[in-house]
């Protein structure tokens, strides 16, 4: 996976880490290494959006808050 350090990495991710429509952890995205940081993350679950690869990324490089679950 490409690690891209960009302006919008600075900022807090906007990913949802628990889906809002069936409270969900888990995700699905079909190809994360080959897929470029715009592909869409689904729920595992029920497969709402729950942001970009790119959001997810930033969440795991950046990602010191504090979550409320």
């Amino acid at each position: 996976m490409r690690i891209e350090h960009t302006p919008a990495s600075c900022e807090r991710s906007r990913f949802k880490i628990v889906c809002e429509d069936c409270g969900s952890l888990s995700i699905k995205v079909a190809d994360p290494l080959n897929s470029p940081l715009s592909t869409q993350v689904r729920c595992g679950r029920c497969g709402a959006i729950r942001g970009t690869l790119a959001e997810l990324q930033s969440l795991a490089v950046d990602g010191r808050d504090t979550f409320e679950f």
